[in-house]
């Protein structure tokens, strides 16, 4: 069965009681790599040896930073199990990527980047033999960081628009209308007026002109449940659920879903 894991659901400040936002899908496919990918893998049991494919949506610290980390543990401790690592990424990630990574561990990861990943920067394409197909499509988000979002779709018919770290824009708009999940990155309070930010008030705009879809909230700036530090957790409309860390989605063959959510199950 085909299963979407929520390894993180916090944003770059990592609230209390969330790691940075992270999904995992069928133990084999990141979607970005932020600086607690090793102990988020581990903790959902999962080597990094095990990744096959990896996305990414954008160039901030918390989406990227531990992408040396994996190659390290890769080549030195856990070992590939099924060749080299597809990186999906736009035409500068290479080079992007491939400078974090001589900094980060300089002299130690020539080997793994020569033979252990392979880029693939078209925009749209199946993820390997995974049953899974991608689209990457632009996104509004600090330009500099070349943002962009993924609409997965499964072979049983399940649709998933993953928006990137992304305010309200067009380009989602247009693929949202007919998907069965919209996974959203809330990284701001509503007092903050961010034309490259969902905040709640947006959010629920978002969920009201697509009332078809399940919308669920990740890279949440609030505190976790059952924290008593940080910012309260939002009330936003019951339809819409707020992930917690260790959430998953279940997807069966005929594309039907079930979520398990720490506050709430649906």
């Amino acid at each position: 069965m085909p299963r979407v894991q929520f390894l993180g659901t916090g944003n770059a400040h990592s609230p209390p009681g969330r790691l940075h936002a992270l999904i995992l899908i069928d133990g084999k496919i990141l979607v970005d790599a932020p600086p607690t990918v090793l102990p988020q893998l581990r903790q959902a049991g999962v080597s990094p040896g095990e990744i096959e494919h990896l996305l990414f949506t954008h160039w901030h610290a918390d989406h990227m930073f531990g992408f040396p980390f994996i190659l390290l543990d890769r080549q030195y401790v856990s070992k590939p199990q099924n060749g080299p690592m597809n990186i999906y990424l736009r035409p500068n990630g290479k080079e992007i990527l491939s400078n974090l990574s001589h900094v980060g561990f300089p002299g130690s990861l020539e080997e793994a980047l020569e033979d252990d990943v392979e880029w693939i920067e078209n925009e749209l394409g199946s993820i390997g033999k995974s049953g899974w197909k991608y689209e990457r499509f632009p996104v509004s988000h600090t330009p500099e960081t070349d943002p962009h979002g993924y609409l997965l779709t499964h072979e049983s018919g399940f649709t998933i628009l993953h928006c990137g770290d992304s305010g309200p824009c067009e380009e989602i708009n247009q693929r949202a209308e007919n998907v069965d999940v919209i996974l959203v990155e809330m990284g701001v309070p509503d007092f903050v007026e961010s034309a490259h930010h969902h905040n709640p008030k947006e959010v629920s705009k978002l969920a009201q002109r697509f009332p078809k879809s399940t919308v669920l909230v990740t890279h949440n700036f609030s505190r976790g449940e059952g924290e008593m530090d940080g910012f309260e957790i939002p009330q936003l409309p019951e339809s819409i659920i707020q992930l917690e860390d260790g959430d998953y989605l279940d997807i069966s063959t005929d594309g039907s879903f079930y979520l398990i959510n720490n506050r709430r199950k649906k």
